[in-house]
């Protein structure tokens, strides 16, 4: 018989109750797509910082400020718009934060 072994770090179950915003605080990653009880959420490898969206700030601008590929950054926080204040994860090139 056969054991599939996997890397529990890497891996979350949303418990009933739990919000897409309670997941992203406690995972301290980004959570794309629907969240609902029992669905296995991929940790997103890597350690992000969360950022508040200014005035003016777009997915360019972000990246220009933060030394991160503006690509990544939008596949990061599942291409959703930038408005002020809307929450995204920026990629941390140093462990300790930016």
């Amino acid at each position: 018989m056969f054991t599939l072994v996997t890397d529990r770090s890497k891996y979350f179950r949303v418990k009933r109750g739990q919000s897409a915003e309670e997941l992203e605080s406690e995972l301290k990653t980004p959570v794309i797509g629907a969240v609902f009880a029992g669905r296995i959420i991929e940790v997103a490898p890597g350690n992000f910082q969360r950022y508040a969206a200014q005035v003016g700030d777009t997915y360019g601008t972000i990246a220009l400020k933060f030394g991160a590929d503006e690509e990544e950054l939008k596949k990061t926080n599942g291409f959703k718009p930038v408005y002020p204040t809307c929450k995204l994860f920026v990629p941390c090139k140093n462990p300790r934060g930016i």
